[in-house]
């Protein structure tokens, strides 16, 4: 299909209502707009909001289902390895086959690293995007964060039925964009949750369930090189080369369930895009930051990741013994 790109990278500032363009290369000319309005949200509710969706998180793994071994501190400076054998230690199997986590885990290999190839999705692929909401949507961590925008923003678009909030969230996340030379070669699912290659170096990964199956997969040529902050068995900042490439510092939440990163990422990307998310899980402070990336005047998710926030008191308690 021959077609004209002026896709040109910007950092504008974000309106009150940013727009999405939203297209596959498959279906081109094909173009859906989307508008994504204010949602006046108080950082006390985005709190409260989270600290719900964690206790019904019924997916997240138990303590004695992951160990951790951490090793040794390192650097996004520093060239050495600092961690001779794996992050993941110990994950159990059964954990990984509940829905969620399966039907997470069949999407991971629907995605050519290397940016500015372009990228297809079959059926099968479609398929499976499909069914990995399918589950997402049944989870009560998702019943609740929707009903939080039914009930909060009277009359929002997004939230007006549960279906329409579910292909919202799903174009939001799933559409595709250009991220290298003006192909349509990634997306916001893509980037965060799976990871990208860019300007020779690992770019997104920001999911602990992918870094996992990266870490024990010999033929990935992946290496976990020690971590920047450690959060018990909350988050993890950590340093690791991927095919030769490396990640100097990338961050995620260990032991989460698929539907609950899914749904705090979405919860930020909306309510405080641009700016500072400030959460807590198990008692630690962390941020979730988030990006949108502008095209032909139309926003997509450009990054989404958690940062570490201080080591309090109450979250060694909560943690330590774990």
């Amino acid at each position: 299909m021959l077609f004209t790109l002026s896709f040109i990278y910007s950092i504008l500032h974000v309106t009150r209502c940013d727009e999405i363009r939203l297209q596959t290369p498959k279906d081109f000319q094909r173009t859906t707009t989307l508008t994504i309005p204010d949602f006046n949200v108080s950082n006390r509710e985005i709190l409260d909001l989270v600290n719900t969706l964690r206790a019904k998180d019924f997916g997240m793994a138990k303590p004695d289902q992951i160990r951790l071994n951490y090793q040794r501190h390192t650097t996004t400076t520093g060239i050495s390895d600092d961690a001779r054998e794996r992050l993941f230690q110990y994950v159990d199997q059964r954990l990984l086959q509940q829905p969620t986590y399966r039907k997470f885990i069949a999407l991971l290999d629907n995605y050519d690293p290397r940016t500015g190839i372009t990228e297809y999705d079959s059926l099968e692929e479609k398929t499976e995007i499909m069914a990995f909401m399918d589950a997402v949507t049944s989870t009560e961590v998702w019943k609740e964060l929707y009903n939080f925008f039914k009930l909060k923003v009277e009359g929002h678009p997004y939230a007006s039925t549960q279906q329409t909030f579910r292909d919202s969230v799903h174009r939001l996340w799933f559409d595709s964009y250009s991220r290298a030379a003006g192909r349509m070669d990634t997306s916001g699912f893509e980037h965060t949750f799976v990871g990208e290659f860019k300007n020779n170096e690992v770019v997104g990964a920001h999911n602990w369930i992918r870094f996992y199956e990266l870490e024990r997969n010999k033929s990935s040529e992946f290496d976990y090189k020690g971590f920047l902050v450690k959060r018990f068995k909350v988050m993890a900042a950590v340093k690791f080369s991927w095919r030769n490439k490396m990640k100097k510092s990338t961050s995620f939440l260990v032991g989460s369930s698929p539907e609950f990163d899914f749904a705090l990422y979405t919860l930020c990307f909306l309510t405080r895009r641009k700016n500072v998310c400030e959460v807590e899980i198990n008692g630690c402070p962390l941020s979730v930051k988030s990006y949108p990336l502008y095209q032909n005047n139309k926003a997509f998710i450009g990054s989404i990741y958690p940062s570490a926030g201080a080591l309090t008191n109450e979250c060694r308690r909560r943690n330590l013994r774990f």
